[in-house]
C-alpha cells in the first residue's frame, strides 16, 4: 500500500467528530466568564512536507483544577478529517519530519522536570522521548531525517560538550539553585528582567543538534555564553537542505543600557560555530528570518527605530550579501509571512484597519495584494495549494481554516467549539467610524447585549485597549471578551483610538506626546455618537482598560467627569513607578518629550497622578504582582492616592499573575469583581461570588 493510501486510510479508521452536534432545541444562553475556559484553543498549524496534513495543538482548561492539557491533533486539509494524535499531556511546538513520516514535539510527562523532546510516528503509536535536558527544549525543528535543531538552556561554566556527565552535573546544579531558600535577585544590568520572569546572567541559551536514535546533543553555538535575547524566544529557521540555520539573536550585550537590537545570524549545522551576522547594517530590530525554497535568500521583518514603526520585509541575498526591501512604500506593518513551495510568492499577515488580513506578494515584491480579509487571521503555513492558517472573528473562537488557490474565502477544517456556541446567545457586533482628535477618522467594533431592544436604554461601557501601539480586532479576545462584557446588559465599544495600529505608521506613531490627550477625545467622541444612538443610555457610561488602557482610565480619573466608574487593570498609573519596568530605554523621552531628571514639568504633564486633585470617579484597580512589564507599584500607587483621597475604590491584587490574568479560577473570578463593580454603578445584572470549593482547588 502506498503511503497516500494508507494516509488516506488512517484518517477513515482514525478520525472521530471533534465534537458531537448541539440538539436543536438547546435553549441560548448569555455568555459567562466559566464558558472562556470551555473554548477549545487550537495552536498554530504545520502542514506536512506534501502539504496534504497539518499538524496543531489544542489546549484544554479545567477550570476545578485551573489548569491547562495540551494535545497534538491532525486535520487532512483536503477532507477536514481530524484525528487526535496524543492524548492529554502538555504537547505543542509540532514539527514534521522532511520525509513526513514522524513529527517532533516538547511536552513534560511523567518524570520530566521540563519540557523535553519527543518523536511520534506520524500514523499514531506511542511518543518516545528523544532526549532530556535540565532546562528542557524549545522549538523543535528538523534538519534531517535523523537530527532535530532545538534551543535550550546551560550555565556556561557546567556545559562542556553536553555530553552525559556534563548534564548530570547541569541537572545536579540546576535542581539546587531551585531549592535554595535563598533567592536573591543581584544584577548591574539594566534589563534584567522580562514579563515575569528574571533574565538570568548565568545561564546562557543553546541552539543544539538532537540525534534522533542516541538523544546526543551537539552544541551549534559553543561560542556563545548568554541569553539569545531578552525579550521573546529567537525566531529561526533552518535551510532547506538542513546545512544552516538563520536566527534573530540580539546583539546588544549586557549590561544592556542599549535597545535591545536583534540581528538575523546565519549558524551552521556542523557545529563549527560560524555564526555570521547578516544584518549589521541596521541598528534596530531585524526578526523572523524565512529561507527561500531554494536556499538562496531569507525574508525577514525589519524595524527602522527603537519605538513604534511598521515591520517592513527585507530579503537578503546570499550571493550579494544585499539587505533590500521587499515592501517599499506599503503602509502596513507585517507580522508573518510564508513561502509559497515553489519560492514564487509570499503569503503574509498585517493588521488592516480593525482585521488581520492575509495578503500576497511576489519573490521579487511585486503583484502585492489583498487574498482574504475578513476576522483575524494568524499563523499561517503553505505546503501544496492551499494556506492553511488560524482564523477567528468577533463571534467566532480560533479554529484552522483553509485558503485554496484563486478562492475568496477560506474552507473551515475544525469545529472544536460548535457545541459550545450553539447553546450561547452572543449579541452581534459591528464596525463603526466617527471624526476623533483634530477631525481624524476613527474606526471602532460595537457589540451589543443578547436580545438587544433598541426601544429600551443600556448602559454603554468603553473597552480601553492597550499597548497603546495595539488594536482592537474583529477576534474572540478571550482575555476580555466583548461578548462577557455585554451580557449583563450593557453596549460594549472598542475604539481605535489614535496610537493603534493597522490605520497606517502615521496614525500608530501620532500617540507619541499625546498619550492622554488626542485618545481621551477620540473616546469620549465615541461616547457621545453612541449616546445619540437608539437603545444608549448615554448617562450611565463607564470605561475599563488594561495595560496603556489602564494608563487611559487612570487619565479619564482626572481629567473627566463623564464616566460613572472606571476599572484600571495593570495601568501605567505612575511614570516613575513605570521606570521599574522590564524595558526602559527611550521611552520617556520618545513617547513624552523628557525625562524626571531632565525635564520634570514635561514628564509630570503626561502622568496621571499629576492630575490627582480632580480625583472623584469611583475605581477598581486591578493587577498581577508578577508583572514585570507594568509594575504592580503602578496599582498600589494609584490605589493608595484615591483612598486617601476619599474616592470610592477597590484593590485586586492577584500574586501569581503577570501583565495578564491567565489561570481560570483567577480570571473568572477576575470577571466577576468588574462586572459587580459595573454593576454597582451602572446598574445591569449582577451574580454571586464565584465559589471554588477546596477539593476543587488547583492541584499542586
Amino acid at each position: 500500500m502506498t503511503r497516500t493510501a494508507s494516509t488516506c486510510l488512517a484518517f477513515l479508521l482514525c478520525a472521530i467528530p471533534t465534537l458531537a452536534q448541539a440538539p436543536a432545541s438547546t435553549a441560548k444562553r448569555p455568555i459567562t466568564a466559566e464558558d472562556l475556559w470551555k473554548i477549545q484553543r487550537v495552536s498554530s498549524p504545520a502542514l506536512s512536507p506534501d502539504g496534504k496534513t497539518a499538524v496543531f495543538s489544542v489546549t484544554e482548561y479545567s477550570l476545578a483544577k485551573s489548569k491547562p492539557t495540551s494535545s497534538l491533533w491532525l486535520v487532512d486539509v483536503a477532507s477536514g478529517s481530524t484525528r487526535r494524535l496524543t492524548q492529554g499531556g502538555t504537547d505543542g511546538s509540532a514539527a514534521w519530519s522532511p520525509d513526513g513520516k514522524r513529527i517532533a514535539f516538547v511536552s513534560r510527562r511523567a518524570d520530566d522536570d521540563a519540557s523535553q523532546l519527543y518523536v511520534i510516528a506520524f500514523d499514531g503509536g506511542e511518543a518516545r522521548r528523544v532526549a532530556s535536558a535540565p532546562y528542557g527544549f524549545r522549538a523543535p525543528k528538523w534538519l534531517s531525517t535523523s537530527r532535530i535543531a532545538a534551543l535550550t538552556q546551560v550555565i556556561p561554566a557546567l556545559a562542556g560538550k553536553l555530553e552525559r556527565s556534563d548534564l548530570d552535573a547541569l541537572k545536579k546544579e540546576a535542581k539546587r539553585r531551585k531549592d535554595s531558600p535563598m533567592t536573591a535577585v543581584v544584577t548591574e544590568n539594566r534589563q534584567y528582567r522580562f514579563w515575569d520572569k528574571n533574565v538570568p546572567e548565568d545561564v546562557a541559551d543553546k541552539l543544539v543538534s538532537v540525534d534522533v536514535e542516541t538523544g546526543a546533543l551537539a552544541d551549534l553555538t559553543p561560542g556563545w555564553n548568554r541569553v539569545f535575547a531578552t525579550v521573546m524566544d529567537p525566531g529561526f529557521d533552518v535551510s532547506p537542505d538542513g546545512s544552516s540555520i538563520a536566527m534573530a539573536i540580539n546583539s546588544t550585550p549586557p549590561p544592556y543600557r542599549q535597545q535591545s537590537n536583534l540581528d538575523v545570524y546565519r549558524i551552521p549545522t556542523d557545529g563549527s560555530g560560524k555564526m555570521e551576522n547578516l544584518t549589521p547594517d541596521n541598528p534596530f530590530d531585524d526578526s523572523r528570518p524565512r529561507y527561500s525554497p531554494d536556499g538562496r535568500s531569507i525574508v525577514f521583518g525589519r524595524n527602522l527605530r527603537s519605538t513604534y514603526d511598521n515591520t517592513r520585509l527585507y530579503r537578503h541575498d546570499f550571493a550579494t550579501g544585499a539587505n533590500a526591501p521587499l515592501t517599499q512604500g506599503i503602509d502596513l506593518s507585517f507580522a508573518d509571512h510564508a513561502f509559497a513551495p515553489d519560492g514564487k510568492t509570499l503569503t503574509l499577515v498585517a493588521e488592516d484597519r480593525g482585521r488581520v488580513a492575509l495578503f500576497r506578494i511576489g519573490a521579487d515584491g511585486r503583484g502585492f495584494a489583498k487574498v482574504y480579509g475578513d476576522g483575524a487571521n494568524q499563523s499561517v503555513s503553505v505546503r501544496g495549494g492551499a494556506a492553511v492558517f488560524v482564523h477567528e472573528d468577533s463571534a467566532h473562537p480560533a479554529e484552522i481554516y483553509a485558503l485554496d488557490p484563486g478562492k475568496p474565502s477560506p474552507r473551515r477544517l475544525t469545529q472544536f467549539n460548535d457545541a459550545l456556541l450553539a447553546g450561547l446567545d452572543l449579541g452581534r457586533t459591528e464596525s463603526r467610524e466617527i471624526a476623533g482628535a483634530n477631525g481624524d477618522k476613527i474606526q471602532m467594533w460595537v457589540t451589543y447585549p443578547p436580545g438587544f431592544d433598541p426601544s429600551k436604554k443600556y448602559p454603554l461601557v468603553q473597552i480601553l485597549h492597550g499597548g497603546p501601539h495595539t488594536m482592537a480586532r474583529d477576534d474572540f479576545f478571550l482575555r476580555w471578551n466583548p461578548h462577557v462584557f455585554a451580557a449583563p446588559g450593557y453596549v460594549v465599544a472598542r475604539v481605535n483610538r489614535h496610537g493603534s495600529t493597522g490605520f497606517g505608521e502615521k496614525f500608530a506613531q501620532s500617540i507619541n506626546l499625546h498619550w492622554g490627550d488626542w485618545p481621551t477625545s477620540d473616546v469620549l467622541a465615541a461616547t457621545d455618537e453612541l449616546a445619540k444612538s437608539p437603545g444608549v443610555d448615554g448617562s450611565r457610561v463607564a470605561a475599563a482598560g488594561a495595560s496603556y488602557g489602564g494608563y487611559l482610565a487612570a487619565w479619564l480619573l482626572g481629567n473627566s467627569d463623564r464616566f460613572r466608574c472606571l476599572v484600571d487593570h495593570a495601568g501605567v498609573n505612575s511614570l516613575i513607578a513605570e521606570y521599574g519596568a522590564d524595558e526602559t530605554y527611550d521611552w520617556a523621552e520618545e513617547l513624552f518629550g523628557g525625562t524626571p531628571w531632565k525635564d520634570a514639568d514635561v514628564f509630570r504633564k503626561h502622568d496621571p497622578i499629576s492630575y490627582a486633585s480632580n480625583f472623584k470617579t469611583p475605581i477598581l484597580v486591578t493587577a498581577g504582582e508578577s508583572d514585570y512589564r507594568v509594575p504592580y507599584g503602578n496599582a498600589l500607587a494609584l490605589y493608595g492616592v484615591v483612598q486617601a483621597m476619599g474616592v470610592p475604590s477597590r484593590l485586586v491584587l492577584f500574586p501569581n499573575e503577570n501583565h495578564w490574568v491567565l489561570s481560570p479560577q483567577n480570571s473568572v473570578y477576575w470577571y466577576w469583581e468588574v462586572r459587580d463593580w459595573l454593576g454597582r454603578h451602572l446598574g445591569g445584572s449582577r451574580t454571586e461570588k464565584p465559589v471554588f470549593p477546596a477539593e476543587e482547588k488547583a492541584e499542586k
